[in-house]
């Protein structure tokens, strides 16, 4: 074993420092992520390209690859008379050496164990099945790492070779039916047959549907087998002489950038990523079943045998009117059940939301009114992502507290992407590059901005207002923290105190406010639980019953800090911290009870 790792650690080595060596950067890395698999060292402009695209199945190692090593050495092999047992037994050992080199994705391991059923089949002169490939492959791969079923790419893969099994003839016949040349109609029915079955995991795990997939598969799928083919040949004539390997190396070039250029190209269409919101599960069953239901039917129209089955058996008077009835019973359930549901009361919910070092939440009003309070530090699409797969594209009021990073760079993408109807912000000591950067998307996209200022209320939905406690018009600090927006939303006898990131100006809400003014059942914790907020005078003026803080894992300012801590504890209030619980969500019914 270690004998074959280090030799496959050897050839992938290789075939890395060769790239580096014959290749500009940008096509040396994307070749050694098409034959090997390796995509740590492409740009991210490229990755981000090619996945919009629906090419990102080109930089992952696949059948495509196998076929060709098989169809490469069979042909070298039998060119040397090598009889056809040893062909079969030194092609199993290459792709065992290749899942190695590759070191054993999904999608390599999938195609290899599959290639390496059929050749195991014919040593023993078994006929291929390819339900029986596939069926054992994924049972290997699950052997191996039961959890991997969970892998978007081992979901990805199995799927697009199923589909292509299951529909590419049929799509090949309408295809060829409207005189689509033979060639084109060949390579467009192999990548609609995959996108039939990848299409809704992608909107369930990515929440993009592309429709702009059959041009760039068109397009991309003859440079993909150039690269392929000529980027093995160009490694392997390396090895003989590297002058030689440096003119192969001059089309093999040409080709991958010509893959960079279509990718670059189609990302720019408006179609080729459409976002979506995360389709229920049941919603994803419900589109396989109509699929393979149409396939089977279209499969027996197209054969006379089956045709005269289908219609002695299945087409029979009862037999539809069944049909019809079960569907006409469903659709009433399904009416029934919304309709109770609308009857029942709804709960004013607070998503106090993980995203690291920064601070996010999500209120979703009785009537289903959305307010987002900041959107954390943004260096991932956290955000984004957790609003679509709670199935929301629209957002009644967004409230941006303060400009500070890991407040509002996680909106970005939401003001970018999502349907934003009101923007509240307040006036700005100073307009930092976030601010500017902010204001450009909001701009471009013509939503609407209100500037708050201490003592603006406003009526959110039925029994919830929302009241600024903060910055005054005239602002009293030229830093961002302390000109944060305070504020209280209300909901019948329940209220939840927003304080941004204040920490002087604390002294000021409580010069400004008396009489339990600012007391709150909830309060998030200013800055993070720094120790330059949360006064014990300002905890004591809130007195509430909990207090959320959003914070990072192990973050280097060392927050939230235990002195604040010590003083929430001290007035006998739970504290509720992402770092610790993840999101934490809190409901509240009508007669403010919590839970």
């Amino acid at each position: 074993m270690n004998s074959v790792l280090l030799l496959s650690n050897k050839i992938r080595n290789q075939i890395i420092n060769t790239a580096d060596k014959l290749l500009p950067q940008e096509t040396s890395k994307l070749l050694i992520g098409i034959l090997i698999g390796d995509k740590s060292e492409i740009s991210e402009d490229i990755i981000q390209n090619f996945k919009i695209s629906n090419l990102s199945h080109m930089l992952s190692v696949s059948g495509a690859h196998t076929a060709y090593i098989i169809m490469g050495i069979t042909y070298i092999l039998s060119k040397s008379k090598t009889p056809k047992k040893c062909i079969y037994i030194i092609t199993i050992l290459v792709l065992i050496l290749f899942m190695f080199i590759t070191n054993f994705t999904v999608s390599v391991t999938r195609a290899c164990f599959m290639s390496i059923i059929v050749l195991g089949g014919r040593l023993i002169y078994r006929k291929n099945d390819f339900y029986t490939s596939i069926s054992i492959s994924l049972l290997i791969i699950l052997l191996i790492n039961p959890f991997s079923i969970n892998e978007v790419g081992l979901q990805l893969s199995y799927l697009g070779t199923i589909g292509i099994i299951l529909f590419n003839k049929n799509i090949e016949k309408i295809l060829n039916k409207i005189k689509i040349h033979n060639k084109i109609s060949k390579i467009l029915s192999v990548t609609i047959s995959a996108q039939i079955m990848i299409m809704p995991i992608m909107a369930f795990r990515f929440n993009t549907v592309s429709l702009t997939f059959f041009i760039s598969n068109l397009l991309a799928t003859p440079f993909l087998g150039i690269n392929i083919i000529l980027g093995f040949i160009t490694i392997f004539v390396s090895l003989i002489s590297f002058s030689l390997a440096k003119i192969f190396a001059i089309p093999l070039n040409l080709s991958l950038k010509a893959l960079i250029l279509i990718s670059s190209f189609i990302a720019k269409f408006p179609l080729s990523s459409i976002l979506i919101k995360t389709p229920y599960l049941i919603s994803i069953i419900f589109i396989y079943c109509i699929v393979l239901m149409l396939n089977y039917i279209f499969t027996i129209y197209n054969s006379k045998t089956n045709l005269r089955l289908f219609q002695k058996k299945i087409l029979k008077r009862k037999n539809i009117k069944a049909f019809l009835s079960i569907i006409t019973i469903i659709i009433i359930l399904f009416n029934t059940v919304s309709f109770f549901y609308l009857l029942i009361p709804k709960d004013l919910k607070i998503y106090f939301i993980d995203v690291g070092q920064g601070d996010s939440c999500l209120i979703i009003t009785p009537n289903n009114k959305k307010i987002l309070i900041d959107g954390g530090e943004g260096k991932t699409d956290i955000l984004l992502s957790y609003l679509l797969d709670r199935r929301i594209t629209s957002i009644d009021y967004v409230i941006i507290s303060h400009f500070d990073s890991d407040h509002c760079n996680g909106l970005i993408d939401v003001i970018q992407k999502l349907n934003i109807k009101n923007i509240l912000i307040s006036k700005q000591a100073y307009f930092c590059d976030e601010y500017k950067n902010i204001a450009n998307i909001i701009n471009s996209r013509k939503i609407k901005v209100t500037f708050v200022k201490q003592g603006d209320k406003l009526n959110i939905d039925t029994n919830i207002n929302l009241k600024i406690f903060y910055p005054p018009e005239n602002l009293e600090y030229d830093d961002l923290n302390n000109n944060s927006i305070v504020l209280k939303i209300t909901y019948n006898k329940f209220s939840i105190l927003f304080t941004g990131d204040i920490e002087k100006s604390e002294q000021n809400l409580l010069n400004m406010y008396k009489n339990n003014e600012l007391k709150s059942n909830i309060i998030k914790i200013a800055h993070h639980g720094s120790k330059t907020s949360s006064s014990q005078d300002f905890i004591n003026a809130v007195d509430p019953e909990i207090a959320l803080i959003g914070v990072g894992k192990n973050n280097k300012f060392g927050h939230p800090n235990k002195e604040v801590l010590e003083r929430l504890k001290s007035i006998n209030c739970k504290i509720y911290r992402t770092d610790i619980m993840g999101e934490i969500e809190i409901r509240v019914n009508k007669e403010g009870k919590l839970r």
